[in-house]
């Protein structure tokens, strides 16, 4: 109902209300005038000729003073009323205009928050393209600063005296580790703007885990760690991206050489409870993480410990986020299990065929899909012209016969 309906509604009952409450001020001046007008009726004669009334118009006149006594009586009442009838309709007009306010309101919002998704989008995209050409125009120099290094530091321009000797190796070691984390940072970009390609194929998960032995096994002599492999006999064909495989495993053993100082670090691959997928895990005795950290240890730039382990290298935080950029774009997952003090346990969970996780997806995205549309064709029904024609039109073309 618009404004002025209500209000003209309002205004009619209130001068209604009033006509009533002076139609029952003066009950003998109407009972006087009823009398007469129906005695004039009746008999033809001036309402003051004392004519004498038939039955019928009695029982008129005795309903008509019945009525007047009645409102008479009620004069409260009928006050009360009004005010009532008055009020409930100021009240629905200000539920009406609160509504409509409401409504306004609610598609502002929507608008606002549309815009600000837009926004935040756009504000993401200019992120990742930034740090993108940052990465790349930083690491180009470096590559050349690390490469001339090593040039110098094997004497193909001369000998070095055994203390420029020792500068030379810090300089080029924090310039690896500068170009380390300018790589991390270019990876995480490239997977965020969705500028990584994946190449499946079929591979053996027990080599591309095995690929990695020299490499850590090294680097736990370093530091005096113990470094296990629990691997099955029997290889695990799987179809998957080998590069990302090898990025992820070499993250999460990163990650424990830098925070085990003693103990052990130990690798398992095998089957996973599910007999579509195969399992990778990574444990340490290492610092352990606290449990109200789990839950934020893949955002990027997270850190837990601020700061790093003895003879153990830095970072940027950014080695678990990558790690779940992977897997979410190889179909896998990641789960850890830890304790301060104790270490922590990092389980993958990866499909044995990617490309038939891919499709069964696709198919009940389809099937979803085609359900949904169906439902609506079923709530909107179809109007068909009629068309006049000398035959009979047939109901369903699958009774037809040809």
């Amino acid at each position: 109902m618009s404004l002025r309906s209500v209000l003209c509604t309002a205004f009619a009952l209130t001068t209604v209300a009033v006509g009533v409450l002076a139609f029952a001020a003066d009950t003998r001046s109407s009972d006087r005038f009823l009398l007469q007008w129906v005695q004039s009726r009746g008999t033809g004669l001036h309402p003051q000729q004392g004519a004498r009334l038939s039955p019928k118009e009695d029982i008129v006149t005795s309903q008509l003073e019945s009525l007047t006594r009645l409102l008479g009586a009620n004069k409260e009442l009928i006050i009360y009323g009004a005010i009532a009838s008055f009020g409930i309709l100021m009240m629905g007009l200000a539920i009406g205009s609160a509504s409509s306010n409401s409504t306004s309101n609610a598609a502002a919002q929507l608008t606002l928050l549309k815009q600000e998704k837009e926004k935040a989008e756009h504000l993401a995209k200019l992120k990742s393209e930034f740090l993108n050409q940052v990465s790349h125009e930083l690491r180009t120099p470096l590559a050349v600063i690390i490469g001339y290094i090593e040039c110098i530091t094997d004497g193909l321009y001369g000998e070095v005296e055994a203390k420029h000797h020792e500068i030379l190796q810090v300089v080029a070691k924090q310039s690896t580790h500068l170009k380390n984390m300018i790589d991390q940072i270019l990876i995480y970009s490239r997977l965020e703007a969705g500028k990584q390609p994946i190449r499946i194929e079929e591979l053996q998960l027990t080599k591309v885990v095995s690929d990695l032995k020299d490499t850590f096994e090294f680097l736990c002599r370093q530091k005096g760690i113990e470094l296990c492999w629990d691997l099955p006999r029997d290889p695990l064909p799987i179809h998957s991206d080998a590069t990302r495989l090898k990025e992820v495993v070499s993250n999460l053993l990163q990650n424990a050489v830098k925070y085990t100082d003693r103990g052990s670090i130990t690798v398992r691959v095998g089957n996973s409870p599910s007999a579509d997928s195969v399992m990778v895990e990574v444990q340490d005795t290492g610092m352990g993480i606290s449990e109200q950290h789990l839950s934020g240890i893949f955002e990027p730039f997270m850190q837990v410990h601020k700061t790093s382990s003895e003879n153990s290298r830095g970072g940027i935080g950014l080695g678990l986020s990558i790690v779940k950029k992977h897997l979410e774009q190889i179909r896998g997952t990641i789960s850890v299990e830890s304790e301060l003090g104790k270490g922590s346990v990092f389980r993958i969970v990866l499909p044995r065929n990617h490309d038939r996780q891919k499709s069964r997806r696709r198919w009940l995205l389809g099937l979803a899909k085609k359900r949904s549309n169906a439902n609506d064709r079923l709530a909107q029904p179809v109007l068909k012209p009629h068309i006049e024609t000398g035959r009979q039109p047939a109901s369903d073309g699958s009774h037809m016969v040809g």
